[in-house]
């Protein structure tokens, strides 16, 4: 692959930017404003650029659709199926995208994979849903007080395993303060074993202020498939990592995703 776009890819791009580079102007045109979010992707080099007219002037959030007998979909590098060029990173069901350009029933979107890593690349439009399409849990209870929005931060893989386990969790860039309630996404995305229901059961959530680790409750996960749970806090926490334990006959049989996003945090008390 690192060949392949060394010395093939370079000269698709050279002529894609050629098709697509706008005059600049006083003012971002959509073409700009859609490059330059292609280009925060850490392999944008490696796929080929729209064309100046595709580029979307408001750009859309999407969810990937759940794939046929696997967890994933396909994404090209161009905006062509079955190009022969090779693929990017796949696109796993429930992953939020964004789009930047349309082209050939084709998406030019940006998504996460499940090491958090932003890819681009090109998928089949019809491969992509308005809604969320998983199951949607709550666990706790929504805190009374005043409560608000508070920005995503950076999701990454922890180095070692949640103590007791031999699972990884994941780790936020930055300390969420006061934080009382957030969205979890969790999807297993590969199990080595033919008998299912040796990996299917109930996920405990746990959180950590950064030393110790405190349950937030239990959803249930009965079945291949992208979830999301509305997890409310027992009390507000500065919350610096997150993880799930699976409780079933073989934990270790499996590897899953899990994203912690949409935080919300306790309001100042009024002075």
């Amino acid at each position: 692959m690192k060949k392949f776009c060394r010395f093939f890819l370079p000269l698709l791009l050279v002529v894609t930017l050629l098709l697509s580079s706008p005059a600049f102007a006083e003012g971002e045109t959509a073409a700009e404003r859609g490059l330059k979010k292609i280009q925060t992707a850490q392999n944008w080099n490696c796929i080929v650029l729209p064309l100046e007219e595709s580029y979307l002037e408001e750009w859309k959030t999407l969810y990937g659709r759940q794939a046929w007998y696997a967890p994933s979909l396909f994404v090209e590098s161009m905006p062509q199926m079955n190009s022969g060029i090779p693929p990017q990173p796949s696109l796993f069901e429930g992953t939020e995208v964004t789009v930047v350009a349309e082209e050939n029933d084709m998406s030019c979107i940006l998504y996460r994979s499940p090491d958090y890593k932003l890819y681009t690349g090109w998928i089949k439009s019809i491969r992509l849903l308005e809604e969320f399409p998983g199951m949607q849990y709550t666990v706790g209870t929504e805190p009374e007080g005043g409560h608000s929005h508070a920005p995503d931060v950076e999701n990454r893989r922890s180095a070692g395993y949640l103590p007791g386990t031999e699972q990884p969790y994941t780790v936020l860039g930055e300390t969420v303060k006061g934080c009382v309630g957030f969205t979890l996404e969790y999807q297993l995305i590969a199990e080595n074993t033919a008998n299912k229901s040796r990996v299917f059961g109930p996920r405990s959530i746990w959180v950590s202020d950064g030393e110790n680790w405190v349950s937030a409750g239990v959803f249930e996960y009965p079945q291949n498939g992208a979830v999301r749970v509305q997890v409310w806090l027992p009390e507000a926490m500065d919350l610096a990592a997150v993880a799930t334990v699976a409780h079933c006959d073989a934990p270790w049989l499996f590897e899953f995703r899990q994203l912690a996003e949409d935080f919300y945090c306790a309001d100042a008390p009024a002075a």
